[in-house]
């Protein structure tokens, strides 16, 4: 799961929290630009849970390549019907083939559960990513058998009411389509994560300039962050409770005032609280102050050549 345009790109461990890896990009950088990196950190057989940005041909047959799995949600401009033997459009479509999936439908696995056959564009993106050359491009498959779902969220307060989601786990018996909604909904806890590193600990705002300055600054945030999901893990193991159900401010609170050799004390265990809901929205006002828009330097001379009132 990652951030791009401005924040680095993270990927997290589902199951620990931990952070993996950390990517830093340059302004206004597209989710797919480094997400070939990000492979170097998974392992065959794992799953890579990301949203829609992350979801097109090209990605899902590399990760096949690689021995790796994926649940992706669907791009919304992606047409998915789960009509049995629905027709699709060929290569050179014509217009009363618009409006039709470009999938090839293979089988029914349920109302909203169905094989289709993704097929290779006929030619790479306009703008492809770095670790798309033409090489990489080539050497895909012709086609990829893709597993389509879709299901509902019916709790308030979610703003998607319909998900639909593809995968490259295509055992119904091993993987059915509510684990593979559960799975897709741990997702949001990387929301969460975000949270904890840019507002308990003030990764929101960094405070240096030049790029060593900025590595070093996320690197330090990046191992105590780690450090902090190490002793909610031990203090849940301890307490016989969920991982995130630790809360991690009280974690870093004791990591930031321990001694040498201290035993780690019962941390505080936050409320089951499933489908949780709050507004997006700030309580305190703002300053009346106007924004900084030139150097600090350059304002301080401004004031510093204004003249003094009587």
């Amino acid at each position: 799961m990652w951030v791009p345009r401005g924040p680095p790109a993270r990927l997290f461990h589902a199951g620990t929290g931990f952070l993996l890896e950390v990517l830093v990009s340059p302004w206004h950088t597209h989710d797919m630009a480094e997400v070939a990196t990000l492979h170097a950190a998974l392992r065959p057989g794992d799953v890579l849970v990301g949203d829609r940005a992350f979801c097109s041909f090209a990605h899902l047959a590399l990760l096949r390549q690689q021995g790796l799995h994926a649940v992706f949600r669907v791009h919304q401009r992606q047409i998915v019907d789960f009509t049995p033997a629905r027709p699709h459009t060929v290569l050179k479509a014509s217009a009363t083939q618009k409006g039709l999936p470009r999938s090839r439908w293979l089988c029914q696995l349920g109302g909203t559960d169905q094989l289709v056959e993704w097929v290779k564009p006929v030619r790479p993106p306009v703008s492809p990513p770095a670790w798309l050359t033409p090489a990489v491009f080539a050497a895909l498959p012709a086609v990829l058998c893709v597993r389509e779902l879709r299901y509902r969220v019916a709790r308030t307060g979610f703003r998607t009411q319909m998900v639909t989601l593809v995968t490259t786990l295509l055992a119904v018996d091993w993987y059915p389509a509510d684990a593979l909604a559960a799975l897709y909904g741990m997702r949001w806890q990387v929301e969460t994560n975000l949270r904890h590193l840019k507002q308990t600990m003030g990764l929101d705002v960094l405070h240096c300039q030049r790029l060593a300055g900025v590595l070093k600054e996320l690197t330090v945030f990046a191992l105590v962050y780690n450090l902090v999901r190490v002793v909610m893990l031990e203090a849940a193991q301890r307490q016989g409770v969920a991982l995130e159900r630790i809360s991690f401010i009280d974690a870093l609170r004791w990591l930031c005032t321990a001694r040498p050799g201290e035993p780690l004390p019962p941390l505080v265990v936050n409320p089951h609280r499933p489908g949780r809901v709050e507004p997006r929205a700030v309580k305190r006002r703002p300053k009346p102050y106007p924004l900084l828009m030139q150097p600090r330097r350059v304002a301080r001379n401004t004031l510093i050549r204004q003249p003094v009132g009587a």
